[in-house]
């Protein structure tokens, strides 16, 4: 889709691109180390796309990369969050809103919920072995236990 944009874009200098990639684009989640795998792709695909824009002078062109907690769009059906008032998962109108807000205001990272900002930021700043701990603390290493994922059609 961006071979397919990403020209028209550039001489024109004007458009954005959306990336929609995942909170377990940032971190690891159990259980879903190939998912996880292509969401840091997403996310690096993003970051790497930026800095060549920034160096053509493009801008212009604007790029957002949304990573979202878990949305219930029946995707990931059976996924529990040990704390929902903390960690919820996401409502898809809401997230919908987010994003578009994001584009408005040419936002280049959305994290949804808001409380990921806080994580993402403690991830940086502590050892990995704290980071497993808390991983542990917060459930994640056991979100997937009663994953279901989407109902297949016959």
């Amino acid at each position: 889709t961006v071979k397919a944009f990403l020209p028209s874009m550039l001489r024109k200098n004007h458009g954005h691109l959306v990336s929609i990639a995942s909170s377990a684009g940032l971190v690891g989640v159990t259980g879903l180390a190939d998912y996880c795998a292509s969401k840091f792709a997403a996310v690096g695909f993003d970051e790497s796309l930026k800095y060549e824009l920034n160096a053509m002078g493009k801008d212009g062109v604007h790029t957002t990369v949304v990573c979202p907690y878990y949305i219930n769009t029946g995707m990931f059906e059976g996924v529990k969050t040990r704390f929902p008032k903390v960690l919820p998962i996401v409502n898809q109108d809401y997230a919908a809103s987010r994003i578009v807000d994001a584009v408005l205001i040419n936002q280049e990272i959305v994290y949804i919920p808001r409380v990921l900002y806080f994580f993402l930021a403690l991830k940086g700043l502590i050892p990995v072995k704290v980071g497993l701990l808390l991983a542990q603390a917060f459930g994640i290493n056991n979100c997937m236990d009663d994953f279901k994922g989407r109902a297949k059609k016959d």
